[in-house]
């Protein structure tokens, strides 16, 4: 709760009060993008890059997602940071139990309570968006669109905190700049078969 407290100062104490009054459109389609196209988005970008003549652009996009863990891995164990609707004094109930309260452990095995900083969702899906721009993927602007989507339903439906955010959009940009580094600067070969 320190952390939480810390982050909901950094946000200046932004109120969530009332989070459970909106309209019905707003939170199922905030959940359908949190829940749904992330990991539709996740299946259909591997599909495509492992497809691409250039093999550089799957490397790169399945060595970002292991660096983007092992990052990731020192705050999930150290700094455990708890969800914005697991801290009562945010005021914030989780918003897709509105629609559906068994969607969460939908996502539970790549995630946890105290997982928030950085925001997994947020990284995973910002080293999708710029993989998809450094290799010039067709349907990139797409990707960009779906992508904010998603970032933003994992505010909206009272997940992340902001600070999660800005640190996960970093971690994605910093996962995908060191894998493009390896995979151009050292022979990786023996990994690929």
């Amino acid at each position: 709760y320190p952390f939480a407290e810390a982050f909901s100062w950094f946000e200046s104490y932004l109120s969530f009060e009332s989070h459970d009054m909106s309209n019905p459109i707003a939170y199922i389609g905030y959940s359908i993008s949190y829940f749904f196209l992330f990991p539709l988005m996740a299946v259909a970008i591997t599909i495509v890059l492992a497809n691409q003549q250039n093999p550089s652009s799957f490397r790169t996009f399945s060595l970002a997602v292991a660096i983007n863990y092992l990052l990731s891995l020192p705050f999930y164990l150290f700094l455990p940071v708890p969800e914005r609707w697991a801290y009562p004094d945010s005021k914030a109930i989780l918003l897709s139990d509105l629609w559906n309260e068994s969607l969460i452990t939908l996502i539970r095995p790549i995630s946890g309570l105290d997982n928030c900083f950085p925001s997994f969702h947020t990284s995973l899906t910002v080293t999708m968006i710029a993989v998809c721009y450094l290799y010039n993927v067709r349907l990139k602007t797409s990707v960009l669109f779906i992508g904010a989507s998603i970032i933003f339903a994992t505010f909206t439906l009272g997940i992340h905190w902001i600070p999660d955010i800005i640190a996960g959009t970093f971690l994605g940009l910093l996962s995908v700049a060191l894998a493009k580094r390896l995979v151009d600067s050292v022979k990786l070969d023996f990994l690929w078969g």
